[in-house]
């Protein structure tokens, strides 16, 4: 190891750092690329007023997990004062819920390799004051920083695109609260078939043809979920639109058979998601191979849709800086001194792996709750399709509980050309997957 970095490790001890001597160890702890360990000496250069350049200063804001800002204490120090942290301490203040704070903080970053989540963040503070004006150009810009953004080995494409798909999801829902359906599709065309998050905007895009009256298209959306490459998207809302749009067009068994399927898999495995622990979660999503219990498959396919999700790249892009940083501290056996370093980088890592599992207990309680909302909208569906039998039944017209499909020109669905056809055989899981729309003729019409 570098004789340098041993006497980096050597004098980090309080008793015999010096107030002009923590920049220049930072240096050198961050000349041999151990960021973690950089960070421990920037914050006491901060407090001491010492200089260091900016742009190593970003580069630890940008490579440093947020979970460790999250958990450090220290950084309250800085709250009353602007310093070249600010970056760090916005964000603990933010999750601690002191959004003035934050956005005092935030705002003042004007040239930052941060924008886009800088940005992002300012979104959600507006969002909580429900300034949507400021909420919008918030979101917008973080689109903008991200196009522009360069990737590197440290911010990968998938995370930097991610990124900018989930600002534009934000915005697109903005819209969509405001029922603005046509710009809520424009915003979502923003993103790329071929990006990793896609498929997550199938949903939102279905639900605003819905609400736009485009029966076609909003099934065609949902059905494109049925393709085994999607599969892991496929959200128990996507089941209940689909048999939302059956019942309206009069498909009753479809609707009926959408149910049935939804009872045998998804609400019969509800209890998983609910009881399943933190632990068994992670192993599950770091797994590459698929379970065998169905119980087991019934939530590694859901998480697997966590895969592309910027809480994943990050968790396994820090556990693998500090794995390469204890491995490299732990070589130096004779210092003493060399465990003041390991002691905070295991709490570093402890804190990132704990806050990472809490996301997915999140989702996986989330999930549930989920299906059971579903299963509530199911019966009242249900319900509805049972008095719509009935009445037809009275009305002599039994014959239309034969769910024969019943085709329409195409030429009847608008904008022929910006979209695929699902002509109901499935063949077209083998091709493009795109924006479908369905040929299905509303029998409700006759």
């Amino acid at each position: 190891m570098n004789k340098y970095l041993l006497i980096a490790i050597f004098i980090i001890t309080p008793a015999l750092a010096n107030a002009k001597g923590y920049a220049d160890m930072f240096n050198i702890v961050y000349r041999n690329n151990l960021y973690y360990s950089s960070y421990i000496f920037l914050k006491k250069s901060v407090s001491r007023g010492e200089s260091i350049a900016q742009g190593k200063v970003e580069k630890i804001m940008d490579i440093v997990h947020p979970s460790v800002f999250i958990h450090d204490p220290e950084l309250d120090e800085f709250v009353s004062k602007k310093t070249a942290i600010d970056y760090a301490v916005a964000i603990r203040r933010f999750f601690l819920n002191d959004f003035k704070t934050a956005k005092k903080k935030l705002i003042r970053l004007k040239r930052t390799n941060m924008r886009v989540e800088k940005n992002y963040i300012l979104g959600l503070i507006y969002l909580t004051e429900k300034n949507y004006k400021h909420v919008a150009n918030r979101f917008k810009r973080c689109v903008r920083f991200a196009s522009k953004r360069r990737y590197t080995h440290l911010k990968p494409e998938s995370y930097v695109k991610t990124f900018k798909n989930r600002c534009v999801q934000q915005l697109a829902r903005i819209y969509f609260a405001n029922k603005d359906y046509k710009r809520t599709l424009k915003v979502l065309d923003y993103v790329r078939k071929d990006d990793y998050i896609w498929p997550r905007f199938l949903i939102d895009r279905a639900w605003s043809y819905y609400w736009l009256g485009e029966t076609e298209r909003s099934l065609g959306s949902v059905v494109t979920y049925k393709a085994p490459l999607l599969k892991r998207f496929m959200i128990p809302e996507a089941n209940y639109l689909r048999g939302l749009i059956y019942y309206e067009m009069c498909y009753f068994e479809k609707a009926e058979n959408i149910y049935k399927e939804f009872n045998e898999t998804t609400w019969k495995y509800r209890d998983v998601a609910r009881t399943i622990s933190k632990n068994r979660l992670l192993r599950l999503i770091i797994s590459k191979k698929e379970p065998k219990e169905q119980k087991n498959k019934f939530l590694y396919y859901y998480l697997k849709g966590f895969k592309k999700d910027i809480r994943f790249f990050s968790f396994k892009q820090a556990r693998g800086h500090l794995t390469a940083e204890i491995k490299k501290l732990s070589r130096v056996k004779s210092l003493r001194q060399a465990q003041i370093f390991l002691d905070l980088l295991y709490y570093y890592k402890k804190a990132i792996k704990e806050d990472f599992q809490d996301f997915l207990k999140n989702v996986s309680n989330d999930y549930y709750l989920q299906i059971r909302q579903m299963r509530s909208a199911f019966v009242k569906l249900n319900l509805m399709v049972s008095l719509k039998k009935r009445e037809r039944l009275a009305q002599g017209k039994s014959i239309v509980f034969k769910d024969e499909l019943e085709t329409k020109p195409l030429g009847d669905i608008p904008n022929i050309d910006d979209k695929f056809i699902w002509d109901f055989r499935g063949g077209f899981w083998a091709d493009e997957l795109g924006d479908y729309a369905v040929a299905l003729q509303n029998r409700c019409v006759k």
